[in-house]
């Protein structure tokens, strides 16, 4: 009985003692004394060397049962580091900074321009609060002004920069850069950088919006893309130029496409990328080597304009086939548009040398200390194939069905 009671007390002292050595919430903080960092903007500062850096906080303020409302706290301080800047910004946020949640980092023109930005960014990568999948963007004009705008939807602009990033699947029009992929891609020494383009957009330039009785509320809208030379600017790309970056880099989830006009009866197609699929191959041609991409993709047709006349059957069924020799078109002049930029800035944001280095590892080594020359006249082919799969319930358009045409 004596050894069996001093069996159980010895485990119920390993037992106590196992608890206190588990860990546990010692160290911890309560949400309502931290300030989450939602948005952090870059531009250059009036001293030399500095920046200008904003940084945009979470403030939640309850609103009655389980609800909360986001306010808006953004500060800017000109400092020389990160880590000076937010030391200033902790001085006056009366609550515990907390990096952690920062979900997008803005570049500004300014910034992109003059280069240099790369040793700011090092902090987010010594730092254990920062996440490598927050997002980078690219600012026309100034990050400052950007997270200091007022929207019309009464959104802090950080979150709806990250709304809108990770919306784009819908549109498949920019790209999409985490921080962990920039940083990938600026240990390739072939393969410049690429960033999706926030700006504002005033009523009148592009879309028209009202904004009456909100004071000096508007919108931003993410367009176009900017192209590195190392962490300095090479070039805006324009929206075409873009899309034709999102084909060749296989990014196209889902995506909205015009048709030029038929050149017979000028009827034009309007249509959604409901799939598609971007392949390439590296293989000799007339004694050079040539990269050919290979691009299927389906669409389906949500508008008809311009056509005139009932249709037939096979007349029907000739103006589908015409309207997919049309979209591929149309993406062919999105891939040529980018192939001509690059080719232009003598910079590989198409990662040209990244696939001739994993299609064909031993030619790559020929050419690798030569490709920033060879860029402007590497041999690129493309290959667009269109399926219409859904061409849409009537064979005629809403002008001269007339109730008729129905399938």
């Amino acid at each position: 009985m004596k050894r069996g009671k001093g069996r159980r007390t010895g485990l119920i002292v390993i037992l106590i003692t196992g608890l206190l050595l588990l860990p546990g919430c010692w160290g911890k903080r309560e949400v309502e004394q931290l300030a989450p960092l939602l948005a952090v903007g870059f531009d250059l500062g009036q001293e030399p060397d500095s920046f200008l850096i904003t940084a945009q906080y979470a403030r939640v303020k309850k609103t009655g049962g389980n609800s909360a409302e986001i306010m808006d706290r953004t500060f800017s301080v000109e400092a020389k580091s990160a880590r000076d800047a937010f030391d200033k910004i902790a001085k006056v946020t009366y609550r515990t900074p907390f990096i952690g949640s920062l979900k997008v980092i803005l570049i500004g023109e300014s910034v992109a321009k003059n280069g240099g930005f790369n040793d700011i960014l090092d902090f987010t990568q010594r730092f254990s609060e920062f996440r490598r999948s927050m997002y980078l963007v690219l600012v026309k004009g100034k990050a400052q002004d950007i997270l200091n705008l007022k929207l019309r939807a009464g959104l802090l602009p950080g979150i709806a920069i990250k709304n809108n990033i990770e919306g784009g699947d819908e549109i498949s029009s920019f790209p999409t850069v985490r921080l962990g992929h920039y940083l990938t891609i600026q240990g390739r020494k072939s393969t410049a950088p690429i960033f999706p383009v926030v700006e504002s957009v005033k009523s009148g330039e592009g879309i028209e919006y009202s904004a009456e009785g909100q004071g000096e509320a508007g919108e931003m809208r993410i367009d176009g893309a900017g192209v590195m030379s190392g962490d300095r600017l090479g070039s805006f790309l324009t929206d075409q130029e873009t899309k034709g970056y999102m084909w060749l880099e296989d990014n196209i989830i889902n995506r909205l496409i015009d048709s030029a006009d038929l050149e017979e009866n000028g009827v034009r197609f309007g249509g959604q990328v409901i799939k598609s699929s971007t392949k390439y191959k590296v293989k000799a041609s007339n004694e050079k080597m040539e990269l050919r991409y290979e691009i299927n993709a389906s669409v389906a047709i949500d508008e008809i304009l311009g056509l005139k006349k009932q249709l037939s059957g096979p007349e029907w069924v000739e103006l589908v086939k015409e309207s997919e020799r049309s979209f591929a078109r149309v993406i062919e002049q999105e891939c040529e548009a980018a192939i001509k930029k690059q080719r232009e800035l003598g910079l590989d944001f198409l990662g040209i040398g990244r696939h001739i280095e994993q299609k064909n590892a031993a030619y790559w080594k020929t050419i690798k200390d030569q490709w920033q020359e060879m860029i402007a006249d590497f041999p690129v082919a493309l290959d667009i194939k269109v399926t219409v799969h859904h061409s849409g319930m009537s064979s005629s358009s809403a002008t001269n069905s007339a109730g008729e045409g129905q399938d």
